[in-house]
């Protein structure tokens, strides 16, 4: 069991360098049909979306990725309490 939390984790941590990724790329002008970014959108979409219905823009500014990247860390951090107990 511990060796599924272990990889849990460190697949919640792949997962949260992913969407600081879409972050960082989404300040820049990328054509969203570059093959690379259409598969980390694949990726990163299914978590997104749903906080995006949740939690509206304010502002222009839009936090779904902060909510999620705070959700995963706290997943994380019971997987973390699971490993170690």
């Amino acid at each position: 069991m511990p060796l599924l939390f272990s990889v849990a984790y460190y697949a919640l941590d792949a997962l949260i360098y992913l969407l600081l990724a879409v972050a960082i790329l989404s300040w820049f002008p990328i054509d969203p049909r570059n093959r690379w970014i259409r598969l980390l959108h694949t990726i990163t979409d299914p978590i997104l979306h749903p906080i995006r219905a949740l939690v509206p823009s304010i502002g222009g500014f839009s936090f779904d990725i902060l909510i999620a990247v705070l959700v995963l860390g706290l997943i994380q951090r019971v997987f973390l309490r699971a490993l170690t107990s």
